[in-house]
């Protein structure tokens, strides 16, 4: 049996992801932030990635991850990136200790996971990043809702002698403790088999010494190079899964307002009250259309077979296709209410103008039998 694999370099990436505005114009924004740049991708696939407008980076610092349930503080990197469609990723960037075991990391990864403590951090920076970006937010959101996505990203396996890691990496991809990692599970009873298949189905390789596991709320990155284009792609996803949350929560309370609008409003003679509501509907139609489109164009193609993978595999176990099919569907039913409600207007008008008609020909009638 080969001894058990130890980290011997490598950090957890811990993601905060917020949405602030229905777009943020970079140029501006990096005007507005001193220090901030474009970010950089490296790595030998970054020319598989086509992406038409790049996050705009801004350094956060460091600070100190209190941790109350294993009584600990960990030091952390804050950085972000700022989306053109609205989104900020936070993300705090915790150094492993060398030589942790995956074991000895599941109670770090379960405290961390959903860690309020993160989450208070992550409340902070986007107030703080909110100021900094001033007024390139082009119409901010109130929307405290947040997506977290969290990786374990390793450079570098040694077994427990010390030695390279590299020839006991096969057993990585069907492991018990890697289940267990990813789904931040402390209890010392095996997981049952089929658990553990669902959370390392989706395993990829490119390189037989890197990996990456994706579940639906963390992932196990296995790079050697160091590149950071595989967690930048599960960014981008967590980011696409959120604005379609934000979305599909704000197509709801239109469609509430339409109908309680419709059941309200009083039938008038000479004035459709539906005016204002359609000029309403059809503005948020066009706005949640555009909005469709800014998402689509986050990241144009995936050149590269393995990336595009591992994309779409992320994408899938997020269930964004099928939160897009309910925005789709309610923006659906959004132009539907749009079509009613002017149909409403258009009848609204068209009778007025009957009875403009009808006061007309009663006029001429009274001045043709009008003494003389």
């Amino acid at each position: 049996m080969s001894p058990p694999l130890v980290v011997e370099r490598g950090r957890i990436l811990a993601y905060r992801v917020v949405d602030v505005g229905d777009t943020i114009a970079l140029d501006v924004a990096e005007r507005l932030v001193q220090g901030s740049s474009r970010f950089k991708l490296g790595g030998t696939l970054v020319e598989g990635l086509v992406i038409p407008v790049r996050p705009l980076a801004i350094d956060l610092g460091e600070l100190d991850i209190v941790v109350p349930s294993l009584g600990m503080r960990l030091p952390a990197r804050a950085s972000a990136h700022v989306f053109d469609f609205g989104a900020l990723s936070i993300l705090y960037d915790v150094p492993i200790v060398p030589g942790s075991s995956l074991q000895e990391l599941i109670p770090l990864c379960d405290a961390l996971y959903e860690a309020s403590e993160l989450d208070a951090e992550g409340k902070k920076h986007r107030e703080e990043l909110l100021k900094r970006l001033g007024s390139s937010v082009e119409k901010p959101h109130d929307w405290a809702e947040v997506e977290t996505y969290t990786i374990v990203f390793v450079e570098k396996f040694a077994d427990a002698d010390g030695h390279d890691g590299r020839t006991s990496f096969d057993g990585l991809a069907d492991s018990e403790v890697v289940a267990k990692l990813l789904l931040g599970e402390t209890s010392e009873k095996p997981l049952n088999a089929t658990v553990r298949r669902d959370v390392l189905g989706n395993a990829f390789s490119y390189l037989e010494d890197d990996l990456v596991i994706v579940d639906w709320n963390s992932a196990l990155v296995v790079e050697p190079n160091g590149s950071r284009i595989v967690p930048f792609l599960l960014e981008l996803a967590t980011c696409q899964l959120l604005e379609f949350r934000y979305y599909d929560t704000l197509l709801d309370a239109q469609l509430a307002r339409v109908y309680e609008h419709v059941e309200k409003s009083k039938p008038r003679v000479f004035r459709s009250p539906y005016r204002g509501l359609t000029r309403d509907v059809l503005r948020r139609f066009m706005e949640l259309t555009e909005f469709s489109e800014r998402v689509d164009n986050a990241i144009k193609s995936v050149g590269d077979v393995y990336l595009a993978r591992v994309y779409l595999a992320a994408i899938k176990r997020f269930r964004v296709p099928d939160w897009r099919e309910s925005v789709e569907a309610k923006l659906g039913l959004v132009a539907r209410a749009f079509d009613l409600l002017k149909g409403e207007v258009d009848t609204s008008r068209a009778e007025l103008l009957e009875i403009i008609v009808v006061l007309l020909i009663l006029a001429e009638l009274l001045a043709a039998f009008r003494p003389h």
